[in-house]
């Protein structure tokens, strides 16, 4: 099943419009017709909101049903959405269960970049630096890391990350789902 008729079918299972479904993701009906049609692609804005009001993980909307085998993520699989202020970040989602119980990503920002993922969202998170250095700026303070470096903080904080240097930085961030 595609993400379109995946998400159709999350709203239709609920018995909403997409008047209703509008205003509990804070989405335009515009812009959820097209993603329903399959016209448009999700920006991970849109993807945490829509996971959010359904109540699912993200990888529950972008990866087939079925059985979930054990399925290696290989080196450039996964669902990738462009994030960031300029559309400069790649995040590449790493999970292919729809189960998830948390979601890991890769995102890679080029120099310069820096990544805010919209509203906090309750629960645990914790992100590794894989390469370059970024400054995470978390609350009222902030930390500069670089690769090896890793931190577990509360995702309801107001946060994001920067990446300080001229080379890409390459970040693994991993969070709860929300509950059902």
């Amino acid at each position: 099943m595609s993400f379109a008729e995946t998400i159709r079918r999350y709203r239709k299972e609920r018995g909403w419009t997409l008047e209703a479904l509008s205003k509990r993701a804070g989405l335009s009906v515009a812009q959820l017709s097209k993603l329903e049609t399959g016209k448009s692609e999700p920006s991970i804005d849109s993807l945490r909101k829509l996971a959010a009001v359904y109540g699912v993980a993200v990888s529950a909307l972008t990866q087939p049903e079925g059985r979930e085998p054990l399925a290696p993520v290989r080196r450039g699989g996964g669902f990738v959405v462009q994030a960031g202020e300029d559309g400069r970040v790649t995040l590449r989602y790493l999970t292919m269960r729809r189960s998830a119980k948390m979601q890991p990503v890769e995102a890679a920002l080029p120099g310069g970049a820096t990544l805010e993922l919209g509203q906090p969202a309750p629960g645990e998170a914790f992100f590794y630096v894989v390469s370059g250095r970024v400054s995470f700026y978390y609350g009222g303070g902030s930390c500069e890391m670089g690769a090896g470096d890793s931190l577990y903080y509360d995702g309801f904080v107001p946060h994001r990350w920067e990446n300080v240097g001229e080379e890409e930085a390459v970040l693994v961030l991993c969070g709860d789902m929300p509950s059902v």
